[in-house]
């Protein structure tokens, strides 16, 4: 393979996660990757037989579709019980008549019991004693609602869950137990405090709120599911998703020739990949503050028996958390991750960040360092996620970005030092590149105005570091245009025509979404009306033929004869609008 005639991922990729079962279904995670777009990537960068590393491998998506497609995968991750989830993910061939059979043993000893437990008052339940031992006085993070693990379960699901656990520990192979373990891991996610059942669903549809806003919040009123019956149920999708991977992997996972799982820290990685042995890395480091996963993986390390030492948290990537680190101490672990990455990759081999931050300070960081360190920027490329399940982002649209961008580099040695131009200024960038893409879109979302933005200011030396005066996007573009909740898109402020240089139908084209959006009340209008409307936003004269307006009319609003026209109240004709974009 010519390494060096190897060129960038230029576009992205539709997601498709919920197809693999072995990612999705037997075990909960606080970010997965699109399991496709990560095989689009390791098969555009790499061939059979390389090897792929993920420093910051997470639930392991990275390492497994790199098995998959016959690549040597490494996987690191400074979470003891995430190695764990990873690994079980990614081994086989498994024996599913062992799997079956060990279920079969544990429904045996402990069915019974706990689904009894469901059968008695709440008062009996207050009398038992505990057969079985479960976590004790191990402390949670200081934002939880409650102090102790312990306290995250009613007694009948500790009573319920720690004679699971007691069961599953017995078995003697230890494949099918830590399997069965990972299925027990699964249950805790479903049976705890921090569940809440989603409205007008079975009760046992929702989720924790441990991965929705990514802390230990007890609901109000805790739904008690049945272990067995939660059990079960993952040991099913457990079973699914080692069905798969037996098919997929098969003989190829063969540690530590073609698969290492490692629990380190991505500041560290040359003290356990060898230097310049690495051809690909595909990544997604932490982006702050918003999830600590050190800390929201207290719960099941307790249950489970995984540490997390005082150097683990120390080097852990993230803003906040339980140490309260600084935004400067995160920049200082991201650049140390970024140099120990080039350390260990090949030249001329390339690596892919999944990167999403409002502070431009850290994309020119990232850039920055890797060009220090013999990694040289190559492009950006927009990614779609797919369903944003953060409520952390369904509640601030304006202010949490729900896409994500994959930064392409490329180790080379002595990177070239670009000259800036700067012939334009920050405002001017982000008025022409923001104006754009709205009108183009007839309105933009914050993502779409992102992704415009970002490689423009980034190439342009605008995106902070150096003597750069601090600066904030969402400030900048609040002050220049008009953010609509209802549509959770950016629109031109009122009266302000759009650049006469786009072509005329694309200007055509968005002064009609505004005036559907624009209009409170619906009223009967002729065509000559909205020409009249349309010609006053554009200005300077400018005429708009009918059948190029009409062109725009009919794609959203009724006409019975093509002359008078209906302006519909709400925005429905207008979400149709947004949808679909012009380029």
């Amino acid at each position: 393979m010519n390494y060096a005639g190897i060129g960038p991922i230029t576009s992205s990729y539709k997601p498709t996660k919920q197809s693999a079962k072995r990612h999705y279904g037997s075990h909960p995670y606080f970010t997965k990757r699109a399991w496709n777009v990560v095989q689009e990537y390791i098969k555009h960068f790499t061939q059979p037989g390389d090897v792929v590393l993920d420093p910051f491998g997470g639930s392991g998506v990275t390492a497994v579709e790199s098995l998959v497609l016959r690549r040597k995968a490494i996987y690191c991750d400074i979470s003891e019980w995430a190695c764990f989830l990873a690994r079980q993910t990614a081994i086989a061939p498994i024996s599913l008549t062992a799997l079956d059979s060990a279920l079969a043993r544990v429904t045996e000893k402990a069915r019974e019991y706990i689904c009894g437990l469901y059968s008695l008052s709440d008062s009996r339940i207050s009398t038992m004693r505990h057969r079985y031992w479960f976590p004790r006085n191990v402390r949670l993070p200081a934002n939880a609602d409650v102090q102790l693990v312990e306290e995250l379960f009613t007694k009948r699901m500790l009573l319920g869950l720690s004679a699971l656990l007691h069961t599953i520990r017995q078995e003697d192979d230890e494949v099918v137990r830590n399997l069965m373990l990972v299925a027990f891991s699964a249950t805790l996610a479903k049976v705890n405090k921090t569940f809440l059942s989603a409205q007008n669903r079975k009760e046992s549809r929702g989720g924790s709120s441990i991965f929705s806003i990514y802390r230990y919040k007890v609901a109000g009123c805790p739904v008690e599911l049945n272990v067995w019956e939660q059990f079960e149920l993952r040991m099913r999708r457990l079973r699914a998703a080692k069905a798969e991977t037996n098919e997929l992997i098969g003989d190829f996972f063969r540690e530590p020739d073609t698969a290492q799982f490692i629990k380190g820290s991505a500041t560290r990685l040359s003290g356990f990949v060898a230097p310049e042995s690495v051809d690909y890395i595909y990544t997604d480091p932490p982006y702050g503050g918003h999830i600590a996963y050190l800390d929201l993986s207290c719960m099941w390390n307790a249950w489970l028996g995984f540490s997390v030492s005082d150097e683990d948290r120390r080097d852990e990537v993230i803003v906040g958390g339980e140490d309260k680190k600084t935004e400067h101490a995160y920049a200082d672990l991201l650049q140390a991750s970024l140099r120990e990455m080039s350390k260990v990759l090949r030249p001329e081999r390339w690596l892919s960040l999944v990167f999403a931050h409002w502070d431009p300070t850290y994309w020119r960081l990232i850039v920055e360092t890797c060009r220090e360190a013999g990694l040289d920027y190559v492009n950006m490329v927009a990614q779609p996620v797919g369903t944003v399940w953060s409520m952390h982002k369904k509640k601030n649209p304006l202010r949490v970005i729900s896409g994500e961008w994959v930064l392409n580099f490329r180790k080379v040695g002595c990177v070239h030092v670009r000259k800036l131009r700067r012939k334009a200024s920050l405002e001017t960038i982000v008025r022409e590149e923001a104006e754009s893409c709205i009108v183009r879109n007839a309105g933009a979302s914050t993502e779409m105005l992102y992704t415009a933005l970002l490689p423009r200011l980034l190439e342009a030396g605008l995106l902070g570091g150096g003597n750069q005066k601090p600066w904030d996007l969402r400030t900048l573009l609040e002050q220049l245009f008009v953010f609509v909740p209802s549509h959770q898109r950016w629109h031109l402020r009122p009266n302000v025509t759009p650049n006469p240089r786009l072509p005329i139908e694309i200007r055509v084209r968005y002064c009609v979404a505004s005036l559907l959006y624009g209009r409170r009340r619906s009223r009967r209008m002729t065509l000559s009306d909205i020409q009249g409307i349309v010609c006053d936003r554009l200005g300077d004269g400018v005429a708009v033929p009918q059948e190029m307006l009409r062109s725009c009319m009919r794609e959203f609003a009724h006409s019975c004869d093509d002359v008078h026209w209906d302006v519909p109240a709400n925005g429905t004709q207008l979400d149709l609008l947004v949808g679909s974009s012009v380029s």
